[in-house]
Parts: structure tokens; C-alpha cells; sequence
């Protein structure tokens, strides 16, 4: 998004929702039809009392941009939207008439934009347009439509109205962006909204094309932005296209169907979608709430009315909480939201009830496009929730992509809207609070010092870079550079749900800087703490340093390896504290440094707590950080648990983590390899996999599985493990692969004995 105007409004927008806790409410009754009409007139009636104030407040300070250009406030074209609504509900011409009023005057707002600015924009040789950007256009073309045959409209006002539309939609030819991506989006939504209003205007039909135009690349087709705030923006637009311009067999398609339940499982437990890429922590949530009514009207989905009625109700809950309101029916909820609800109330159904989704830990949705994971134990506000975004630039829109990069200031973004965020841990929430969460969406244009916040160094995951640091050096300088996006390719290694533990492993490849970097984390889920591998492989002999990062808000207490932190606050959003983070790095080899730095983070000062090493690394050498994550209570000091923790060490070192974990009479043991070729036979015979060759040892157990989870209570062992021929405990068996005869080798050998690779088991076994 380029327009300066809707981050101001955003921003005012939100303010009024700060200064909050989330209300322990566990149990909502569903958001009902009545309820958005009731909300929707109260920020009518508030938004015309602070009409004409509102007006004057900008004149004194209309924040006309070098960049942007006329800067009209979007404020009063929203209310006009809510006007017309409530003039079509009730047929009470007042609200026609202050309609007229508003989209009458609107464009005279253009006489106090200073001709000296006016003359050294080419684009506005021919005028100023009245509506200065897209957001703002459905809005007001909507408006006009639904007061037009009120009566109340003589022809100066309806020849002013219609005018200054048409000159704004004119406008957009000035600049018709394009590609799968929300601008284009709205420019379409815009011009087909402007050409059903202006229906007999000569320019219609060249509206009309134009948008068909901008409008072909989205529908039916994969969005090429990674940004929770835009993805919003798109898929409303999305939406409105479809309900101006009739066309009911876009919400049909698979792709729309993909992002509906694509953000389903991106709710979090703060009632807000987690915010990835270009976003802002609650940002944006109600342009979801009348796509998901509408989806839920259109398929019957109580799950979709689900996600309405959380995104709505816990937004209100935080709004009457900041302003002291004792009940939801009584928030004003602002005219940019009320424009966003007339379509919820249109939409809505109130026969559909809402019911939580019953998953748990999953892919979302899967490793082409989505290419995120989350890990939950349920969908209540205190449920534990993370979510990890592996997602690259992808090859998906190509000529959209291209477009944009040489076309716009994007440097710093991943392709489009994107950070640097690969194998990031985006959020992390448990009882209620926040522990890890995103960088959010940039300070400053096109983006803040150093790349802020759209660079990796701002993301809770691994930073390569060339050369050796200096131990002398200041980590965060050597780490920093000009913020611009540098392209890595992205794959899913596996994803699995045991019964102890939910584990995923997901795989960065850089390319140019030569290394791979495979994250694994597995959540041992009944004493819901997180461990993370990070294993990291030279593509190329060359001097290497590797940083792992995590971001919070406070350190509680530290020592050498372990931190105790806090979230307390996302810039103007206070969070539940009962719950912290113990952050522990159990290795700490000769040449590992352990330490923390300032930061600036979605705007608020932060620490970076980081382990860096730097070495010579030989092409086909592992690096690799083992990190504990354990939630707790605030009032509990956790650092006894650390006594539980004990790493391995594994007989082929460097290509092998083993982990054990004791609690009482119970021990178990996380083992994971990182190099998950040594199995392979380097003649090319089919099995390739070799037992002796992809055999590790750790501790007491012996296994080529790629990953293994055991639990060793009493006489009994219960394991989960992946991709493995064997494993033995001791002397004992506790799985192993039957030999079969393979024959159509490619060297056109007999046929020979070899042994497949299990794809997952499970099972419990007497020792003996």
C-alpha cells in the first residue's frame, strides 16, 4: 500500500483502541444482524456530530505529501457510506440529506491544496482528482447510489456529486496498476463501482473495461502478496468486486475457497489475525468480518461465522475496555469500521451459528502457497498458539511481480508486501499472552533505517551472512546492512502430528550466499514448551557467521544462557503479563557467543537476544542451535526446569542433535538429524538408503529416522518417529523395516535386497 492516507487513517482509526486488556470473557452469544445495524448507527450519529469539526481539524492540517500528492480525509466519505445504509434501512430522509451534503462539498476540499504543489505533479496538469485515492471510491459511489432516488438530490447537487466522481475514476488512468495484488484490486473495485453509478456517463464503458482489466489478474487466480494486512484489503475487494459486477462465480473458486480457510487457521487467541509481512498487530480486522459473514451466508460455514464474530467481538471488548464502556452495544466503533459492517449486515445470516474449528496443530494450508505452519491446543483464549511463515517470493505471478519491481520503490520487500521473514516464528501466545510476536510493518517510507522492519534481522529466526565478525564487533552493525530483500527458496521437510509431540521441519535454500538452513521444532505438547533445532549447511566452503534472533519486550532475568522474558505491550496495545518466556540456548560450544542488543520493533524499543558464531566452514559442514522455549507463569521462577534439559552427545557430531529431557521417573528424548543425506549409497541403486551409512547414536537409542521422540517410563518405551528403516533401544529392536527385492535398477543390475524408509510410526514397546 502506497497511500499515505490510509496508514494516517489506520493509525486514528486504532488509537482508540489502545490503552486495553483483553476482557476474560471465555463464552460469546453470536454477533446477530440487529447487533451491526445498532453499531453501525451509533458511529453514524457520532460520526455526523464531529462532522463539521472533523472537517476544519484537517483543513488546519491536511498533510498534503511531496510523495502523495492531495491528501482528501477519508473520515467523511465513510460516514456518507453509513448515512445512505441507514437512509436504505429506514427510509428516513435526514440521512439522505446529510449524505448529499457531504458528497456535495467533498470536492471543494480540493481549493486548499496549494497550486505550488498542484504544479509540480504532471498527473494533475489536467486538476486535482476529489477522491485522491481508491479506498475511498466504493464508499463514495456507494453512498451516491443509495441516496439518488431519495428525493432529496436537486440537479447542482447531482451534477457536483457525479462530476467529482467522474474526474477521480478518470484519474485512475493515470496510473492503472496491476497483477494479483490488493491496489489493483481496488482501482478495479473502484472503477466498476464508478461505472455502475455513472452508468450513463459517455465513459462508462472505458471504466468498465479498465476494471475488468485490473480485475483479471485476482480473480480466480493466487494472490502474490505475504501480508495479513493486505491479504485483507484483497480479499474484501475481492468480495465487493464480485457483489457490484454480479459476478457470484468468483467466490466459487478454489483460490477463494483456499484463503477463507487459509485464515481461519491464522486466528489467534487475541481474537486477531497473526500478522505477517506488511502489518500491523489488530490491524485490519474488519474488512475480514464481512468477508467471512458473507462466506458463511454463501456455504453454510459455522466456522466462518465463527472467525466474524471472534474478530468482531474481542476488537469491541478491547474498545469498551479502552473507553470505559461497560457494554459492547454501546461502542462506537468509528466510521471506517461502519462502512466495513454495512456489508456484514447486508451479508449476514443469522440461521448460520458459529462454531469453533476443532483442529489442532497443522499445515496452513500447505507448502506451495501458504507455506506457513501453526501449532495450537485449541481455539479458547487461553490456548497456546504459534505460527511459523516459511514463505518465499515464490514462482506463482510472475509478470504481476516483475511489474511492481521495476516499477516502485520495493527493494526491501519480499515480492509483494513481504518481508524477510523466512522460517520466522511470527507469534507465540500461551494463557493469553504474547511471548513472541512480529516486527510489524515499516516506521518510515518505503521503509525505516536498515530496512526496518521488513528485514530478516528484525524476525525471530537464524541471519547468515559472508564473512567472519570480529568478536570485538558489534553483532547488530555487522548484521546490519541497506534493509534491501534479498530472494532465498523455501520447501517443507515434513510436518507431523504425534501424540506427544506436533513437529515440523521447513528448509531456507540461499543460493547466492551458498547454505541451507533446515528449523525443526517440535512442541511437547502436555508440557507445552517448544524446542527448536536449526541446522545450517554449507553449500560452499567460505567464512560464515550464523546469528539465531528472538525479539521480545523485557527481560525479567538473565545469565549466561537463559532469559526470561515478557511481552507487555505491541505499540498501542497493552497485553496480559500473567504469562512469560524462559528463552535457554542448553549448548554453548567453544566459540559461541551469547548476548543481547537493542532494537526497534513495530514501533517500540525491544531486545534482541541472539547466539552467533563465526568460522571457516568447509562445503558440506553443519552449524547448528539448539533454543528451549518454556511459557510459564509470571509469578514462577522456571529456571528449575533447566535442570531437565540435557543435550546428547551423538556419535556422528555435528550431523545429529539428541536432546533428554528428565521429569521425575520419566525421561525422554528428542533426536534429530540434521543431515538427511548420509543415508544415501552413493552408487545409484534403488533403495539408496543404507542403515550403517544413516545410523546415529544417541544415548541409549540407535536409529537412521530423521526425527524420533521417545519416552522411556518403567519397562516401557513409547516412541514417534519419521522416515527411518530402524530403531533400537539398547540391544533392542523397537521397529524395523522388512527387506524386500527391488528390481529395474538403472544400471540394468539384477534385481537387489534392500530395505524402504517407514514414512511415520508410532508405538509402545516392553522392554525386555
Amino acid at each position: 500500500m502506497r497511500f499515505q492516507t490510509f496508514r494516517r487513517f489506520r493509525f486514528k482509526l486504532f488509537s482508540s483502541l489502545a490503552g486495553l486488556i483483553l476482557l476474560s470473557i471465555t463464552s460469546q452469544a453470536q454477533t446477530l444482524k440487529s447487533e451491526y445495524l445498532n453499531w453501525i448507527k451509533i458511529a453514524a450519529d457520532a460520526g455526523w456530530a464531529d462532522h463539521a469539526a472533523s472537517i476544519e481539524r484537517w483543513k488546519k492540517a491536511p498533510n498534503h505529501h511531496e510523495l502523495w500528492g492531495y491528501d482528501s480525509p477519508g473520515g467523511p466519505i465513510y460516514l456518507a457510506d453509513l448515512l445512505g445504509y441507514l437512509y436504505q434501512e429506514t427510509k428516513d430522509r435526514s440521512y439522505a440529506e446529510k449524505a448529499r451534503d457531504i458528497l456535495a462539498g467533498y470536492g471543494d476540499l480540493r481549493e486548499i491544496y496549494p497550486k505550488e504543489m498542484q504544479a509540480k505533479r504532471v498527473e494533475y496538469s489536467e486538476g486535482v482528482p476529489a477522491i485522491s485515492n481508491f479506498f475511498i471510491m466504493p464508499p463514495y459511489s456507494r453512498a451516491y447510489m443509495r441516496i439518488r432516488e431519495s428525493g432529496v438530490l436537486d440537479a447542482k447537487a447531482k451534477a457536483k456529486i457525479e462530476d467529482a466522481l467522474a474526474f477521480s475514476l478518470d484519474f485512475v488512468f493515470r496510473f492503472p496498476e496491476w497483477g494479483a495484488h490488493n491496489r489493483a484490486m481496488l482501482r478495479a473495485e473502484s472503477l466498476y463501482y464508478g461505472a455502475v453509478a455513472l452508468a450513463n456517463h459517455p465513459r462508462a464503458a472505458k471504466w468498465k473495461q479498465l476494471a475488468e482489466t485490473l480485475a483479471s489478474d485476482s480473480l480466480k487466480q493466487w494472490e502474490i502478496e505475504d501480508a495479513t494486512g493486505y491479504h485483507g484489503i484483497w480479499l474484501y475487494s475481492v468480495f465487493s468486486y464480485a457483489d457490484i459486477s454480479k459476478r457470484d462465480d468468483v467466490l466459487q473458486s478454489p483460490m477463494v475457497r483456499y484463503y477463507l480457510d487459509y485464515f481461519v487457521q491464522l486466528l489467534t487467541p487475541h481474537g486477531n489475525m497473526a500478522d505477517f509481512g506488511d502489518a500491523h498487530w489488530n490491524g485490519g480486522w474488519e474488512r475480514f468480518v464481512p468477508v467471512y459473514e458473507k462466506a458463511a451466508t454463501l456455504f453454510r460455514n459455522p466456522q466462518y461465522k465463527f472467525v466474524a464474530q471472534e474478530l468482531t467481538r474481542r476488537a469491541l471488548e478491547r474498545s469498551a475496555k479502552a473507553n470505559n464502556i461497560s457494554e459492547l452495544a454501546k461502542v462506537n466503533i468509528g466510521a471506517g469500521v461502519g462502512s466495513s459492517f454495512t456489508d456484514a449486515h447486508r451479508w449476514a445470516d443469522d440461521l448460520v451459528k458459529a462454531q469453533a474449528p476443532a483442529n489442532g496443530s497443522q499445515d496452513v494450508l500447505e507448502d506451495l502457497i501458504g507455506k506457513k505452519f501453526v501449532f495450537r491446543n485449541g481455539w479458547e483464549r487461553t490456548s497456546t498458539m504459534m505460527m511459523l511463515n516459511y514463505r518465499d517470493e515464490g514462482d506463482g505471478g510472475r509478470t504481476g511481480r516483475d511489474f511492481l519491481r521495476q516499477t516502485l520503490s520495493v527493494e526491501e520487500e519480499k515480492m509483494h508486501h513481504g518481508h524477510a521473514d523466512e522460517n520466522s516464528i511470527s507469534l507465540l501466545m500461551s494463557g493469553g499472552s504474547v511471548l513472541l510476536h512480529d516486527g510489524g510493518y515499516r516506521p518510515d517510507l518505503p521503509s525505516g533505517q536498515y530496512g526496518a522492519w521488513r528485514a530478516d534481522y528484525f524476525h525471530n529466526r537464524v541471519v547468515v551472512r559472508k564473512d567472519k565478525r570480529d568478536k570485538t564487533q558489534d553483532i547488530y552493525e555487522f548484521l546490519r546492512g541497506s534493509g534491501n530483500y534479498r530472494r532465498v527458496r523455501t520447501q517443507k521437510i515434513d510436518f507431523l502430528n504425534f501424540k506427544d509431540v506436533d513437529v515440523s521441519r521447513s528448509r531456507v535454500i540461499d543460493d547466492e550466499l551458498g547454505y541451507e538452513w533446515d528449523r525443526v521444532v517440535t512442541w511437547v505438547k502436555e508440557k507445552d514448551f517448544f524446542v527448536i533445532v536449526d541446522g545450517i549447511k554449507a553449500l560452499r566452503s567460505d567464512y560464515f557467521t550464523f546469528t539465531n534472533l528472538w525479539h521480545t519486550r523485557q527481560i525479567h532475568s538473565q545469565d549466561k544462557q537463559t532469559f526470561d522474558t515478557g511481552v507487555d505491550k505491541i505499540y498501542v496495545d497493552p497485553l496480559p503479563t500473567n504469562k512469560r518466556l524462559l528463552i535457554h540456548f542448553p549448548e554453548s560450544s567453544f566459540g559461541k557467543q551469547i548476548g543481547t542488543f537493542g532494537i526497534s520493533r513495530h514501533y517500540q524499543d525491544e531486545t534482541a537476544v541472539y547466539q552467533t558464531i563465526s568460522n571457516l566452514y568447509k562445503a558440506g559442514d553443519y552449524e547448528y542451535f539448539v533454543t528451549i522455549l518454556i511459557p510459564h507463569d509470571a509469578n514462577q521462577d522456571a529456571r528449575g526446569r533447566l535442570q531437565q534439559f540435557r543435550l546428547i552427545e551423538a556419535d556422528k557430531s555435528g550431523q545429529a542433535i539428541g536432546l533428554e529431557i528428565t521429569d521425575g521417573a520419566e525421561k525422554s528424548v528428542l533426536c534429530v538429524k540434521l543431515d538427511l543425506d548420509m543415508d544415501l549409497a552413493r552408487q545409484q541403486v534403488g533403495p539408496r538408503y543404507v542403515y550403517n551409512l544413516g545410523k546415529v547414536q544417541y544415548g541409549d537409542f540407535e536409529t537412521d529416522a530423521s526425527f524420533l521422540f521417545a519416552k522411556i517410563k518403567g519397562d516401557e518405551v513409547s516412541y514417534s518417529a519419521a522416515t527411518m528403516t530402524k530403531i533400537r533401544f539398547r540391544n533392542q529392536a523397537l521397529l524395523e523395516a522388512k527387506a524386500n527385492t527391488f528390481g529395474l535398477q538403472l544400471d540394468g543390475a539384477p534385481a537387489r535386497t534392500g530395505f524402504p524408509k517407514w514414512r511415520f510410526w508410532e508405538d509402545t514397546v516392553k522392554l525386555k
